[in-house]
């Protein structure tokens, strides 16, 4: 059940599946209640925090430093 909720909110995820998971999800009472109250933290958590963005600035360096490689060498004679 939960990978299906996380699949679900993922912006990733298409329409078609989403439409598919929901459909699943409709037709087992228990997993409509977990999607319901998944929901309804979610849309506590954005009501609180709003659509807070973080400054362009910092995006960029988060994204620079996961699209770098770095290492340490290590020499032993």
């Amino acid at each position: 059940m939960h990978p299906l909720l996380c699949e679900l909110f993922d912006p990733d995820t298409s329409p078609a599946r989403v439409l598919e998971i929901r459909e699943q999800i409709a037709a087992c009472p228990h997993c409509f209640g977990r999607l319901e109250s998944e929901q309804a933290v979610r849309d506590l958590v954005r009501d609180c925090c709003g659509e807070v963005r973080a400054p362009e600035p910092l995006r960029d360096r988060i994204i620079a430093s996961i699209m770098s490689v770095s290492y340490t060498e290590i020499r032993y004679h």
